[in-house]
């Protein structure tokens, strides 16, 4: 028994040296100020909360190993009640969180580059639109027609729903007062309206987004004006030799759900820039088609290499 209890208290210990490593791993990230490369800042209150909590549950993990208390838990019915799990899978279970741990501290971080981005691909915020249209006019005809809705629903799935004695009683109405939730077309139509009367449209981290979608959704608006911005060179496949999208990530929420966010532009000498090259350009605002797309593009006049921002990410606020 007393083999058993030591194996028991040695878990508990380990477990709260997991949980004191990602502690100090989350300081040490909110202390180098590289915690926006993995999570938007709408998140960093979440991210306060778990030092707190994960701290606390440490201290008291390491704590109880070596309480006497914890021998209660044996008795003298002969019966094992404590952990029992074999060296290997115990090895196992705590390496998946050991190695993150041991990564965070060791490994630099790493900005996500034009090798994601060409992963992921290049849409333009124009594509995006119709696609959310078509997705609005879909829900809002649904809304207006629950039965259509059901209708399509059973030529899916056969009788199967409706057959089953499990099936949830879905009412076929909304309630009542209840309405579709619009972007807010207020916030872009005010921006945009800046945007147009500045002599030189300067695209900063907070309106980044904002202004790549505004600019993407209504090219012939800003055909002429001049534009200045930062970000990275990336480029498609199919592009030209002049051709290349000056891009940045943006995050939602984290680096899971990054997007890239970017405009075209074109240069005589564009091959001098490789990719992942963080440029800053000033221009003037053409439109092309690329693939069905009409877009904006930015005949650049005045480019120069930068060092990556601090903060290489930009994010949607409102």
């Amino acid at each position: 028994m007393e083999d058993q209890l030591n194996k028991t208290k040695f878990h508990i210990y380990i477990r709260g040296i997991i949980l004191i490593g990602f502690t100090l791993l989350m300081v040490k990230l909110v202390i180098t100020g590289k915690l926006d490369h993995f999570i938007a800042p709408k998140m960093v209150p979440f991210i306060y909360f778990s030092i707190i909590v994960f701290l606390f549950l440490g201290v008291m993990q390491i704590w109880r190993s070596g309480s006497k208390k914890i021998a209660e838990i044996y008795c003298d019915c002969g019966g094992d009640h404590g952990e029992s799990a074999s060296f290997i899978r115990s090895f196992f279970v705590y390496s998946l969180f050991i190695l993150p741990i041991i990564t965070g501290f060791l490994f630099p971080d790493f900005v996500l580059d034009s090798a994601v981005a060409a992963k992921r691909g290049f849409k333009p915020a124009a594509a995006e639109k119709v696609k959310e249209n078509e997705d609005i006019s879909k829900a809002e005809a649904y809304l207006n027609d629950p039965e259509a809705y059901m209708n399509e629903l059973d030529e899916s799935t056969g009788d199967q729903i409706a057959q089953s004695e499990n099936a949830p009683d879905i009412p076929l109405e909304h309630p009542e007062g209840f309405e579709i939730q619009a972007p807010p077309e207020e916030f872009y139509s005010q921006l945009e309206s800046e945007m147009l009367s500045m002599d030189t449209i300067e695209f900063t981290d907070e309106n980044y987004i904002a202004m790549t979608t505004i600019l993407d959704r209504s090219p012939e608006k800003f055909k002429g004006k001049k534009v200045e911005m930062t970000g990275f060179v990336f480029r498609e496949a199919d592009f030209t030799e002049e051709q290349f999208v000056l891009a940045r990530f943006g995050l939602s929420c984290c680096v899971a759900d990054a997007s890239v966010f970017g405009t075209l532009a074109s240069l005589e000498d564009a091959k001098s820039y490789g990719d992942d090259q963080w440029v800053k350009i000033q221009g003037t605002v053409t439109v092309v088609k690329y693939q069905e797309w009409v877009l904006p593009n930015i005949e650049v006049t005045k480019i120069e290499r930068v060092e990556v921002p601090d903060s290489p990410y930009v994010y949607e606020e409102y």
